[in-house]
């Protein structure tokens, strides 16, 4: 989904800006080139953008008690990510945001927020919303996960994300999954088989 018609859908009717102001503001957006591996926001950090993907793939990460890592989050062509926590109050992310594949992506920036905000009343209360919704979705997916087998896990990830299953290391699939890479692989190699 493009962001003007995100943000004007999002936004109460009086509070509701044009899809031609928006698009407008948008078309200045700084256009940034990604390269794999590279860390858009570390943990600890204060976010001052909201990520647009134009080409390429993101992975959102969370630390866990114990110091690791684990997958949380993809987004690839037309998705959005940021730590909107961090974002909102201008707080320390418990999110990581990484590039999985290189690309390009749009920085819709904090200054450009405040500037819409003070235009549109609407739109602050409406990213509050779109927080806490973006929050139980995915505390949602995670907890079904838990509850599931493995096999059952891959297939619902293989069915979400299969526009860009293909574009994703095993690692990261693993990471998403909670389970170890082996462990993957043999289940991707037992599903593979042929059946006789």
């Amino acid at each position: 989904m493009e962001l003007p018609s995100f943000l004007h859908d999002l936004t109460g009717e009086g509070d509701r800006p044009s899809l031609e102001y928006a698009n407008e503001i948008f078309s200045m957006l700084e256009v940034v080139k990604m390269r794999k591996k590279q860390v858009m926001l570390h943990l600890g950090e204060v976010t001052d953008s909201i990520y647009i993907v134009k080409s390429g793939v993101l992975k959102g990460s969370i630390i866990d008690e114990f110091g690791k890592m684990h997958t949380v989050r993809f987004v690839a062509e037309g998705g959005i990510m940021t730590s909107m926590y961090s974002f909102i109050d201008q707080k320390p992310s418990e999110l990581q945001i990484e590039c999985v594949e290189a690309g390009e992506i749009l920085c819709f920036k904090h200054q450009d927020f405040e500037y819409m905000s003070k235009l549109y009343a609407g739109l602050s209360p409406a990213f509050y919303k779109l927080m806490l919704k973006r929050y139980h979705d995915m505390v949602d997916e995670k907890s079904r996960m838990i509850s599931d087998d493995a096999t059952t896990r891959y297939l619902k990830f293989m069915e979400r994300y299969a526009f860009m299953v293909d574009r994703l290391p095993l690692k990261e699939v693993a990471s998403f999954l909670g389970i170890r890479q082996q462990s993957l692989s043999r289940l991707r190699g037992k599903m593979n088989k042929p059946k006789s």
